[in-house]
């Protein structure tokens, strides 16, 4: 296998898995904030800090609250780590591995993007849970068409390399913002 292939599918898994794993914690969020109790403020900066773009963040937005956080996390390509900048980078990987991955799998990323791309021209989100628990089950669907139609070889084990390192690494990341706090 060229080593230009196995790159594109790993970055392929890893971009659809950090594209999950943001839905993932701004849903938690979202779910948080129902807990609080009244008098205690929002936590939307250390979504941001888990991400790594902390300074990012600081250069195009002044505060870190909802509207900005949801907007840099979900749909900002100036963020390489947004959901939608995420998805971009997973199509073009698939893109150019396309003869190597099922039809299916690309059917999925591409839809998948096409729905981020669409909700990005709303420029917000109407109902936050049901939003990103579509973009978590894409992820899913995606994952689950790469382990029951990809063939089990090389490019296959590169896909979970990706996917499960994106794990470790976002685990890890969570485990030590959220001890710092």
């Amino acid at each position: 296998m060229l080593s230009r292939v196995a790159s594109s599918i790993y970055w392929m898994a890893r971009y659809v898995e950090r594209a999950e794993n943001i839905a993932r914690i701004m849903d938690a969020n979202y779910h948080m904030i129902l807990d609080l109790p009244s008098g205690v403020g929002e936590q939307w900066e250390p979504l941001v800090v888990t991400t790594g773009d902390e300074e990012l963040f600081k250069e195009h937005y002044d505060t870190f609250n909802q509207e900005n956080v949801v907007q840099f996390l979900t749909f900002d390509l100036r963020n390489p780590n947004s959901i939608l900048s995420c998805l971009r980078a997973a199509r073009e990987n698939a893109r150019s591995v396309r003869e190597l991955i099922s039809s299916e799998m690309w059917q999925q990323i591409n839809t998948f993007y096409l729905l981020l791309k669409e909700a990005s021209g709303k420029g917000r989100i109407d109902l936050p849970h049901e939003f990103f628990v579509e973009i978590m089950m894409a992820s899913h669907l995606f994952s689950g068409l790469t382990e029951n139609t990809m063939t089990h070889g090389e490019g296959w084990e590169f896909a979970r390399l990706g996917r499960m390192l994106e794990r470790a690494d976002k685990t890890a990341r969570i485990i030590d913002v959220k001890y710092f706090i």
